[in-house]
């Protein structure tokens, strides 16, 4: 199959990347990258746009069979040598990259390149594995993307930064929850066993509610450490947006809630620094 350049880079699915890249450019704000000097920030934002085209491209790679029985066409590469080498050439180039920053920020991106790899990549597939689906895509398409600029720009990790990253885990997590039930029954089909396969449908869905109501409760210690002016702030947002959530029970009412949430906290860190 011939296929030309701008379809081959249709493969890195640069349209899924907002809410990835926003988490990257979130952390960014709050480790103030922004005063740092311009070759530092260029490379930061080239290394991450190419760790997002790694983490897409392989996923891809990977799954053609899923794809097949949800009726996409997104696969536009056959699983061969030279195809894999095409999916894992940005990884492989945001590790040499990441050198620049030092050893530190090198084994980081190893470490979270390997995650991301093996998510989608026999032997462990980590994807089609209960619970270990939603704990490794918190980590690699969540935390760490938030941490990556923090080891970058800060002088040091300290337990707020700790606590957003948990909140970005456990919201990363939900968001594969919300992923897989949309993909159950191609999920079954193809033989994976998710986390929602292995709890099925409908306890899958009351397990993603608790999982959002208890959202507001991880996300507020970091306004607790903030300030009690944000922290009013916050708890006046959740006031609003929670019982919304029950009463219309749509999942893109806590994304928009997430938003504000993160937008207030680095707003909160520009204001106070």
């Amino acid at each position: 199959m011939s296929i030309n350049l701008k379809s081959l880079f249709k493969y890195y699915r640069m349209r899924d990347w907002r809410a990835y890249f926003s988490l990257g450019v979130f952390g960014f704000f709050v480790a103030k990258g922004f005063l740092f000097p311009i070759l530092d920030i260029v490379l930061f934002f080239l290394i991450g746009v190419l760790l997002l085209a790694f983490g897409f491209s392989v996923n891809n790679f990977f799954d053609i069979k899923e794809d097949r029985e949800k009726g996409e066409v997104k696969n536009l590469l056959v699983q061969n040598k030279k195809n894999f080498l095409f999916s894992i050439s940005p990884g492989i180039l945001a590790l040499f990259l990441s050198i620049y920053f030092g050893l530190k920020i090198f084994f980081f991106v190893l470490i979270a390149s390997l995650i991301g790899f093996f998510y989608s990549a026999p032997p462990l597939r980590m994807k089609s594995k209960p619970f270990l689906d939603l704990i490794s895509h918190g980590l690699f398409a969540g935390a760490l993307i938030f941490i990556f600029p923090l080891l970058i720009f800060s002088p040091k990790l300290t337990l707020f930064h700790y606590l957003i990253a948990f909140s970005i885990f456990y919201l990363s997590a939900m968001l594969e929850m919300r992923n897989h039930l949309e993909d159950y029954q191609s999920d079954l089909q193809a033989g994976l066993k998710t986390t929602v396969c292995f709890l099925g449908y409908k306890n899958s869905i009351e397990f993603l509610k608790y999982l959002a109501l208890f959202y507001p409760l991880v996300l507020f210690p970091v306004f607790f450490l903030i300030s009690q002016k944000f922290l009013f702030l916050f708890l006046a947002l959740t006031c609003f947006f929670l019982p919304l959530f029950l009463f219309k029970r749509n999942y893109r009412i806590m994304d928009i809630y997430s938003i504000f949430s993160y937008l207030l906290i680095a707003a909160a860190t520009l204001y106070l620094c």
